[in-house]
């Protein structure tokens, strides 16, 4: 009998080796903290990127769309990720500002989903951001045009073309920005083996959170 894609999926090992649950009382009044100790961690543990988050965003119809990208930076309550404006995310984000997060770190069995409200953060801070990226990326981030390209051909000369025409200092596109994500609530998931699994929820409330535990 030929084993089905279902037979196949259920035999994928789950929750083998997750991190040791956190108690309620361990969490911090702030959970931005909480998530950036939590990155920390998972990258400690060897689990790749990290700090890689998937962001969802929706069209003015609802559609909704997803990607995964790098958070950039944690700080004065919000996290940080850059792309450009008129990429379909920058497009999502200027009709509907509300977004949501989600990080994932299977190597210690646990994820963090976020839900906020995502805003550029200026044009100064913007071109710092790009200041910071390789050289590779800060081309890459020219790459785009209102037509599709007609093969990979045609991506790879313009890419040779941008390496020629910018030889030392790759300037800065206007379209290029950094966003900032404030939450509005963050789930911290911790698995269990036995799926009791372990859930604490922030929520705004003002200028603090409320925290509190969750059912599995």
């Amino acid at each position: 009998m030929t084993e089905s894609i279902r037979d196949r999926l259920r035999a994928i090992p789950v929750f083998e080796d997750p991190a040791p649950a956190v108690p309620l009382s361990d969490f911090p009044p702030d959970p931005l903290q909480a998530l950036g100790d939590w990155i920390f961690r998972a990258a400690a543990a060897g689990q790749p990127e990290a700090h890689a988050m998937t962001l969802a965003t929706a069209a003015a119809d609802g559609t909704p769309s997803t990607r995964t990208l790098i958070c950039k930076d944690i700080d004065r309550g919000r996290l940080y990720f850059a792309s450009r404006s008129d990429s379909p995310k920058g497009v999502e984000i200027a009709q509907n500002s509300r977004v949501a997060a989600h990080f994932h770190w299977p190597w210690v069995g646990r994820q963090i989903r976020i839900t906020g409200v995502a805003a550029a953060t200026g044009r100064a801070a913007s071109q710092a951001d790009f200041a910071e990226r390789g050289r590779d990326s800060q081309l890459a981030a020219h790459l785009h045009g209102t037509a599709e390209p007609h093969d990979r051909r045609q991506i790879l000369d313009a890419y040779d073309q941008l390496t020629q025409a910018h030889p030392d200092q790759v300037p800065c596109p206007p379209e290029w920005t950094r966003y900032a994500i404030e939450p509005i609530s963050l789930e911290f998931w911790q698995a269990s083996p036995h799926r009791i699994h372990h859930r604490v929820r922030y929520e705004r409330d003002g200028s603090s959170w409320t925290r509190r535990l969750m059912w599995p």
